[in-house]
C-alpha cells in the first residue's frame, strides 16, 4: 500500500477500504515520523471540516462524502468498532434495537446501546447522541447479529428489547411508550422464542409484567400462556409486583394471575 505522507490523504485511503473509523493510536502508529502535535493539528483542520468526527476519546468517525449533508455517520456504521476500541461487549437496545427490528412506534433520536458496568459517559457529539445503560449481568442469550454498511452491530432480539423496555421504561419516556412498542414488537415473536432461558435476562418482576402486557394490552395470549407455563415450572408461586414500580399500591387490584398490581392505566398509541 502506497505510504501516504498528509493525514487527510489517510484518511481519504481508510474510507476507500471501508473504513469508517480510526484510532489515534492507529493514525499514531501509521506514521510515526509525524509528531503529536502535527497530528493534533491535522486532525482539528479535519474536525472543523466536519470531515471527521472524534466520538470518545481516541476514536474517530469519518464522514463519507453520502453522509456530508448530514454531518454525522448513523452509530450503527462505527458501534462494533467503537465497543471493541473501548474493550466492551455490548448490545444494541430499547428503542433502538426496536427500530433495526422494524417496530419502533417513534424513531428514537437517541441512540441506546447497552453494555457492563462500570458506566459509560454518554456520546453528545454534532448531532450523535449516545445513551449507554450498563448492566451487572451482562446477557448471554437473546442477542442477534445485524449486517450494516461496514459490518455488524450486535442488537438485542424482541424478546429481550421487550424486557429491557419495561426495565429501562422511565429512560425511554414512561411505561405507555414503551407498552406501545412492545406491542408491536410482540409481532416478530413466535411461540419456540419463549424458553427458560428467558428468567436469566430480567428480573421476574419484569417478567410478569410483560405476561401481563402481552395478555391485557397486546393481545398476545399464546405467548403470555407460554411465559406463564414457564415461570409457573419454575417457581412454587409468584410475588406480587406493581405495573408501575413508581407508583402506590392500587387496592384490590391483583386480579390477575401474573399477581401484577395494576397501579396505572396503560394507554397504547395506534
Amino acid at each position: 500500500m502506497k505510504k501516504l505522507s498528509k493525514i487527510s490523504d489517510w484518511v481519504n485511503q481508510q474510507l476507500a477500504l471501508g473504513k469508517y473509523s480510526f484510532t489515534l493510536t492507529n493514525l499514531q502508529d501509521t506514521m510515526p515520523e509525524k509528531s503529536n502535535n502535527s497530528i493534533k493539528l491535522a486532525l482539528k483542520r479535519l474536525v472543523d471540516k466536519n470531515k471527521i468526527i472524534s466520538v470518545y476519546k481516541g476514536f474517530y468517525i469519518i464522514i463519507p462524502p453520502s453522509y456530508s449533508n448530514l454531518g454525522l455517520l448513523p452509530p450503527t456504521m462505527f458501534m462494533d468498532e467503537l465497543m471493541k476500541y473501548l474493550g466492551r461487549p455490548y448490545y444494541i437496545s430499547l428503542l433502538s434495537a426496536a427500530a433495526l427490528q422494524g417496530a419502533a412506534h417513534q424513531q428514537p433520536q437517541i441512540y441506546f446501546v447497552c453494555t457492563t458496568l462500570p458506566s459509560i459517559r454518554d456520546t453528545n457529539k454534532r448531532g450523535i447522541q449516545i445513551k449507554y445503560v450498563s448492566k451487572r449481568n451482562f446477557p448471554k442469550s437473546h442477542l442477534i447479529q445485524k449486517n450494516t454498511e461496514s459490518g455488524y452491530v450486535s442488537l438485542s432480539d424482541p424478546i429481550l428489547t421487550c424486557l429491557d423496555l419495561i426495565n429501562y421504561h422511565k429512560t425511554i419516556g414512561g411505561l405507555n411508550r414503551a407498552s406501545t412498542v412492545i406491542n408491536e414488537l410482540s409481532e416478530e415473536i413466535i411461540e419456540n422464542d419463549i424458553t427458560v432461558d428467558i428468567l436469566q435476562l430480567a428480573p421476574y418482576a419484569d417478567i410478569q409484567r410483560l405476561g401481563y402486557l402481552w395478555e391485557y394490552e397486546c393481545d398476545q395470549i399464546e405467548l403470555a400462556n407460554d411465559l406463564f407455563k414457564i415461570l409457573k415450572e419454575t417457581l412454587e408461586s409468584l410475588k406480587n409486583y406493581k405495573l408501575n414500580p413508581s407508583r402506590k399500591l392500587q387496592k384490590q387490584s391483583v386480579n390477575n394471575r401474573w399477581k401484577i398490581n395494576v397501579n396505572t392505566n396503560i394507554e397504547i398509541d395506534q
